[in-house]
């Protein structure tokens, strides 16, 4: 029985975005075998030279789709998560990071939810730094909405991006679970290339930064994090994760007043 392009809200698709992902998709996507409401998976891959494509094909079957795509989008996360969105059968939407997996309490949600009683629900989502749990901290405390009717918002941000909906949010208890960095390197690599784009939303929203928040804002951050968000509770992992969000925050005012400065 083939996959039937249908709008009855029977079925989800789950949105992705990808760049180099193959290891993460190995480790994490096993839970899809035993989730029969996502029927297909809508990918945007940023030019993958490792593994990705053919991993990703390997998870369609005769009940689920896989539709890749890699449209020239740079430095958008909205726009690639909207283009996704064009291309998905279904109304309702599954969206995931590649180094993320639901709870088996979630998988069941999404297989026997009933699509009519609302059209926004969101998840806590539990973040690991290595193998250690951060449950304090900016990270403690996370919840996202990852399941809508794509009729009811859209999705806004360049990086870290946000479904955003005038619809009332279904606020769950129930979890995905988040593996992000598997090294310092890694880390680093990320927060220095999600700068480079955050930056550049401000100085395209005319945002101007100066000696004083380029100080400033990093230390605020860093005390937030680490004594108000009681990140000091997760030992060595979350300095390391307050000190690391600290840093990102005075890149981001550097490189907008370098923006402003060339």
């Amino acid at each position: 029985m083939g996959i039937k392009k249908i709008k009855d809200n029977r079925h989800i698709s789950l949105l992705l975005l990808t760049k180099n992902e193959e290891g993460n998709i190995k480790k994490y996507f096993d839970w899809l075998d035993r989730c029969t409401s996502i029927n297909e998976i809508v990918v945007v891959d940023e030019c993958s030279i490792d593994n990705t494509i053919n991993t990703l094909k390997s998870l369609e079957n005769k009940y689920r789709k896989v539709k890749i795509y890699s449209p020239n989008i740079e430095d958008d996360f909205s726009a690639k998560r909207t283009f996704a969105l064009k291309n998905c059968t279904n109304d309702w939407i599954f969206w995931l990071d590649a180094d993320e997996k639901p709870s088996e309490e979630l998988i069941q949600f999404l297989d026997h939810i009933d699509k009519h009683q609302c059209n926004v629900y969101s998840f806590k989502r539990r973040d690991f730094f290595f193998t250690q749990e951060l449950k304090h901290g900016e990270n403690g405390h996370s919840k996202f909405v990852r399941l809508f009717n794509k009729n009811y918002g859209s999705f806004i941000g360049r990086v870290h991006e946000v479904w955003k909906t005038n619809q009332p949010v279904v606020d769950t208890n129930l979890v995905i679970s988040h593996y992000p960095h598997q090294s310092i390197k890694s880390l680093m690599e990320k927060i220095n290339y999600y700068s480079d784009i955050r930056a550049k939303e401000l100085f395209d929203q005319k945002v101007e930064s100066n000696v004083f928040e380029i100080i400033f804002y990093p230390v605020a951050k860093f005390f937030q994090d680490y004594i108000f968000k009681l990140g000091f509770l997760d030992s060595t992992a979350g300095i390391v994760m307050a000190l690391t969000m600290s840093f990102h925050s005075f890149l981001v005012r550097s490189k907008l007043w370098q923006l402003h400065h060339p």
